[in-house]
């Protein structure tokens, strides 16, 4: 649920840092959102305080303090998007799992049910609008320099047992949403999937 004290432009900050696909400075957000780097620095300790970013130092360029980065912790990035709606009755995918296997194809089928659910979110086919889509879902997501990183899944141990299924169905998701083709790695690194650009 997105807290109380994230008022809408305090929240627009923190979009902007869960859409991006690495850290960012004050001046960084200000020339992306527009306003005073004052006024940024005044959103970024509210969310810093609250514990919805973390600040990382940059490598020092010429004089000077070394400048800070911010991103969204995995808090929230959840905080950001509001409820969950995830897709997360493991016996109702259970159950959609025994009935397309029974298919010639059951991964293709699944693809194309996720592509209708992405259809029918209405988020912007953009990065920002898939990682919200997914992290409003339930998921951790974070762009990061590969693509997307899917660090946690509501249906962990459904994608376990029928991978083809449930993985299948987030595949589709992501098809509808990504603003440019990608390929879903279940399990590609320890604790985390990973969308690439198809063409990589």
């Amino acid at each position: 649920m997105i807290p109380d004290n994230l008022n809408a432009a305090v929240l627009r900050v923190l979009r902007a840092l869960v859409g991006s696909q690495r850290p960012m400075t004050v001046a960084e957000l200000a020339g992306a959102l527009g306003g005073h780097p004052n006024t940024m620095r005044l959103h970024l300790k509210t969310l810093l305080d609250d514990g919805w970013v973390s600040v990382r130092r940059q490598p020092p360029h010429g004089r000077g303090r070394p400048s800070r980065a911010y991103a969204p912790t995995v808090a929230g990035s959840r905080a950001s998007w509001g409820p969950s709606a995830a897709l997360s009755d493991e016996s109702f995918v259970e159950g959609l799992a025994e009935h397309l296997g029974a298919s010639p194809h059951p991964g293709a089928a699944a693809v194309s049910i996720g592509r209708r659910w992405g259809a029918r979110l209405g988020a912007t086919r953009d990065h920002a609008g898939l990682v919200g889509a997914l992290i409003g879902r339930g998921f951790a997501a974070e762009r990061i320099p590969e693509g997307l990183a899917i660090r946690s899944c509501p249906l962990l141990d459904s994608a376990r047992r029928n991978p083809d299924v449930v993985c299948g169905l987030h595949q589709g998701l992501i098809d509808a949403l990504a603003p440019e083709p990608m390929t879903l790695a279940p399990f590609a690194r320890p604790g985390m999937c990973l969308a690439v650009p198809t063409h990589a």
